[in-house]
């Protein structure tokens, strides 16, 4: 399990000190409640949420989802998940916020989806793990080198024969379907038109893609 630290960058302080105000503050929504939790897994075009609130030793609202205003978290953690990427390492996939109402709050990022099946066995709405079209659009957004992409992903790969973009730091690009775009600290810069790569001439970072896939 890879976490992500960066607990004491202002972002972060400030967006945990919102999300106390609107919990816990004159007209805030848990003021009776000692913690507040709030768990977002983050996928290119969605977000899966889900929460609960505890009093004392029980769990309140179990899977109820998010009750703060989009300002305070969703867009709060999308920032947070630019910040925290690092080029040819990647960002996280799941937050976890706690919020309390006299201590500072936690954020605590993964490098997974953290979901959860209900009674039945079944996922809950929108809790279905991403496939490897997802996870490719996660890399292309924000790249990582071919030893930096976690087995469990390497084998969605494998599994339906997908070769993921990959974060070249020969040119600080990312590469995917003989396609090269860069990347900045804040993950791929969409903006710019890709240029056309022949694998060919790169037999390095290809080989590599082609082991970590197929073995050899």
């Amino acid at each position: 399990m890879t976490t992500y630290d960066f607990y004491r960058h202002p972002l972060v302080k400030e967006g945990l000190t919102r999300l106390q105000n609107e919990a816990f503050g004159p007209h805030g929504f848990a003021q009776s409640m000692d913690e507040v939790v709030e768990i977002v897994v983050s996928r290119p075009s969605s977000l899966y949420l889900r929460g609960h609130m505890v009093a004392g030793s029980t769990v309140l609202d179990r899977d109820r989802g998010a009750r703060f205003s989009r300002e305070a978290l969703n867009r709060w953690l999308d920032e947070c998940r630019v910040v925290a990427y690092v080029p040819g390492r990647g960002t996280w996939t799941t937050a976890e916020v706690h919020v309390f109402p006299n201590a500072p709050g936690r954020l605590d990022l993964y490098d997974e989806e953290h979901l959860d099946r209900m009674p039945n066995g079944n996922w809950y709405p929108g809790a279905k793990p991403s496939d490897a079209a997802t996870w490719a659009q996660q890399l292309l957004r924000f790249p990582r080198a071919v030893d930096n992409i976690p087995y469990w992903m390497w084998d969605i790969f494998r599994a339906e024969d997908v070769t993921p973009p990959i974060y070249n730091p020969q040119f600080n690009s990312v590469d995917w379907n003989n396609r090269r775009r860069p990347v900045t600290d804040r993950g791929t810069d969409l903006t710019v038109e890709p240029t056309t790569i022949d694998p060919s001439l790169e037999p390095g970072v290809f080989a590599k893609i082609g082991k970590k896939l197929f073995g050899g």
